[in-house]
């Protein structure tokens, strides 16, 4: 096993998961994480591996690595019923690189509708004998681009 980068899924401002107004993030009842505040309306791969889950509206994605870490990536707070908002161009079972365009979302109206547009980035299963590393937030990152976190080896 090697250790890996876990790239930031939407471009944006990195704020503390703490920050997100949802109990279930903020608590950090589905696991540790980090929020961004979107500035693009494209949601990218943060790392190699499956798309395990892809919510029927849309609005989130699962991907499941080859090490067996699990990421979650839910666009907004409350946007679960805003199916309008986005545009999937990835299936359940689909395979796929960090980098790769995942889902398309209306920005704007993502900002009107939602409760929040705070994206939360969330590793929902970390395998044994690795370790989170986590860059600090109030960063400007890019999707695709910059890393949200290191998985280290223990």
């Amino acid at each position: 096993m090697r250790d890996f980068v876990c790239k930031a899924p939407v471009s944006g401002r990195t704020v503390p998961i703490e920050e997100v107004p949802d109990p279930v993030f903020a608590e950090k009842m589905m696991g540790e994480g980090i929020a961004i505040d979107p500035t693009g309306g494209e949601v990218r791969a943060p790392v190699d591996g499956r798309v395990e889950a892809l919510f029927p509206t849309g609005h989130a994605v699962g991907i499941r690595t080859r090490e067996g870490l699990e990421i979650l990536v839910h666009v907004g707070i409350e946007s679960a019923s805003l199916p309008d908002l986005f545009q999937p161009v990835v299936s359940v079972g689909s395979e796929v690189r960090a980098g790769d365009l995942l889902i398309r979302f209306d920005l704007a109206g993502l900002r009107r509708r939602a409760a929040s547009p705070l994206t939360p980035v969330v590793i929902t299963a970390l395998p044994e004998g690795l370790q989170v590393a986590w860059e600090p937030p109030g960063r400007v990152v890019t999707a695709g681009a910059e890393p949200l976190c290191r998985i280290l080896r223990s």
